[in-house]
């Protein structure tokens, strides 16, 4: 691999070493940060004036006029924030960008009090109103929105109590935002040996890649060494999901949901039956993953099986895989190409003119994750290691960008915002094109490493996010029950959790139970469940595309400029997969089992 053009990176690496080709361009959303208070000063004039249609949207001009300012401050809104928190999320240890962003925080409070009189005024209308303005033509980029306020209606509070609870934002946004700050920036987790004695630097970023190591000793250090950092923190960070899972409750409660979950679920109109049955579904279905962690435990000679095991690939082939950054854009752009041209267009738009922040440094935030901008374009935050998960997850990314891209380019700005549920699908579509790409061409040996690339994928993806979707709503039912989250029965619950979904083939350490406390999708309650809906319905487009159905890609490129026109499940539903029905998950998981057998045979096991 030549690195030659790779930046230096790392977590010890600042930021201002990072070269700047490897950098997102943050000043395609303002050139300087002169420009962004400019703007930050010009905005808070406009949320100043939009008090002037206040008792006024009785009137269908002044109505209409009102939803277009809104829009208008709502775009101009999220461009500040994201000019602030995207930079924040490279360097949080950076002072100024963390002040910057705070302000950019105060906007957003002010903007969202400024709005909140607007639904419940249009809610005041009469029944014969309403109607008007869902059948006059001047509302009809409105249409799905006031319907689907109308729907909502019951949970939207009189004005003043909006207007109220607006203004509580700010004060509660709290406990996500110390976890960050937290483990972002003041955790320091230690230097740990491998097996020649060596020091190595573990860290969020580079964790997983240590995982994956055929140095056991190196990944029982790392795993240790990560949760019992952890640990020491146990009952800040139980406070902290405790405080935000008080929040979540507060806002259902207040807006008349019986839970969080029926208030988060009632976002995208989808049933709770659909939240138990995924769990059901996946509880009926443990028998192959028991069976897949007998067979790893089994390949690698081991006498007990750890949790830091679970990752190791079952085959040698995997530095086959490793490449530069440049090498892996190559290869994503070659699985992707079933998409068209359209596509592959826009996905070189985003290579080329710097979407991407690709490595890890100092401060940087762990993971990855994609922010479309409205007007400008998306981004994506990487920390690139030079592994096949990497390549998969720029993969992954790019699919949230291009759905961003699509959406955003095709629905005006009302439309444009796809639910997260219908997000997953897109990304994890790319992944598994990847994945079919590549075993195309793999040696024996990299097919069995790639056959085991999928069973983690629907691991990960499947199994892992509905333990975690389970595990939410345990401490969301706690708080329900006027119980405080204890670190202790976290701790437990947790343990129980990964013997139950794992099976007997895993030993379960003590430092296990401390994994709990590092997943920050916890703080976006009920979110994690839509990885494995969007990994069902992204498994029945990806099929269709490579087995070439009639209209599959168009049909696939028109649900990525849909946005968020419809309800997510209409959306899906459309293009030929019901999730409110549990084939889509049951077929997966089946797959899962099949594709487990095909390894044991090329295994010979």
């Amino acid at each position: 691999m030549n690195k030659n053009n790779e930046s230096q990176h790392g977590s010890l690496v600042p930021r201002s070493s990072i070269d700047r080709r490897f950098q997102w361009n943050i000043d395609d959303i303002y050139p300087d940060q002169e420009a962004w208070k400019a703007a930050s000063q010009q905005l808070k004039k406009a949320i100043a004036a939009f008090s002037q249609y206040k008792g006024q949207l009785h009137d269908c001009q002044t109505l209409k006029t009102a939803l277009q300012e809104q829009v208008s401050l709502s775009i101009s809104v999220s461009k500040l924030y994201a000019y602030t928190r995207l930079q924040q999320d490279t360097d949080n240890g950076d002072q100024k960008f963390q002040a910057l962003a705070g302000e950019a925080e105060a906007l957003a409070a002010a903007f969202n009090n400024a709005v909140s009189f607007i639904e419940p005024e249009i809610l005041s209308l009469s029944q014969d109103k309403f109607d008007n303005l869902l059948a006059d033509p001047a509302f009809s980029d409105y249409r799905f929105y006031l319907n689907n306020l109308l729907r909502l209606s019951k949970h939207v509070l009189p004005k003043e109590q909006e207007e109220l609870l607006s203004l509580s934002q700010l004060a509660t946004s709290g406990p996500a935002a110390i976890f960050r700050s937290l483990v972002s920036a003041d955790m320091q987790f230690p230097l740990v040996k491998n097996a020649e004695g060596q020091e190595v630097t573990v860290s969020e970023g580079n964790y997983l890649l240590n995982m994956t190591s055929n140095d056991r000793v190196l990944r029982r250090n790392s795993f240790k060494g990560l949760m019992t950092t952890y640990h020491k923190y146990r009952n800040t960070l139980a406070n902290t999901l405790s405080s935000n899972c008080r929040v979540s409750t507060f806002y259902a409660t207040a807006h008349n949901y019986t839970n969080t979950l029926e208030a988060c679920l009632s976002e995208d109109n989808i049933p709770p039956s659909l939240y138990d049955g995924l769990i059901q579904t996946v509880h009926e279905n443990l028998k192959p993953l028991h069976e897949y962690i007998a067979l790893k435990k089994e390949i690698l000679g081991l006498d007990e099986f750890h949790a830091y095991d679970i990752y190791q690939p079952i085959s040698n082939a995997a530095d086959s895989f490793a490449c530069t950054f440049e090498e892996a854009k190559t290869k994503v752009a070659a699985a992707l190409a079933p998409l068209g041209s359209d596509y592959l267009a826009a996905l070189q738009e985003g290579f080329d003119k710097r979407w991407i922040d690709i490595y890890e440094n100092k401060g940087k935030r762990s993971g990855a994750y994609s922010w479309g901008i409205y007007g400008v374009h998306p981004y994506v935050l990487l920390n690139y290691q030079p592994r096949y998960n990497s390549i998969s997850t720029l993969a992954h990314e790019m699919g949230h960008a291009l759905h961003s891209y699509f959406s955003n380019k095709t629905q005006t700005y009302i439309n444009s915002d796809y639910s997260i549920f219908c997000a997953e699908v897109a990304s994890t579509t790319n992944e598994i094109l990847l994945l079919e790409h590549t075993l195309k061409t793999a040696s024996p040996q990299q097919k069995i490493y790639l056959l085991n690339q999928f069973l983690e994928a629907v691991r990960t993806t499947v199994y892992r996010q509905v333990q975690f979707a389970e595990f939410e709503k345990f401490i969301h039912n706690e708080i329900n029950e006027g119980r405080t989250l204890q670190a202790a029965t976290l701790e437990n619950y947790w343990l129980d959790s990964n013997k139950h979904y794992y099976g007997p083939a895993l030993t379960v350490d003590e430092e296990l139970a401390s994994e709990w406390s590092r997943i920050p999708h916890f703080y976006t309650p009920f979110y994690v469940y839509k990885y494995a809906t969007g990994y069902s319905a992204a498994t029945a487009f990806a099929s269709a595309i490579l087995s070439k159905e009639p209209q599959a890609v168009e049909k696939y490129l028109r649900f990525l400029a849909s946005g968020g026109s419809d309800y997510s499940l209409n959306l899906l539903k459309t293009a030929g997969v019901d999730l409110t029905t549990p084939l889509p998950v049951t077929v997966t998981l089946h797959k899962f089992a099949e594709k487990l057998q095909e390894l044991k045979g090329l295994l010979k096991k």
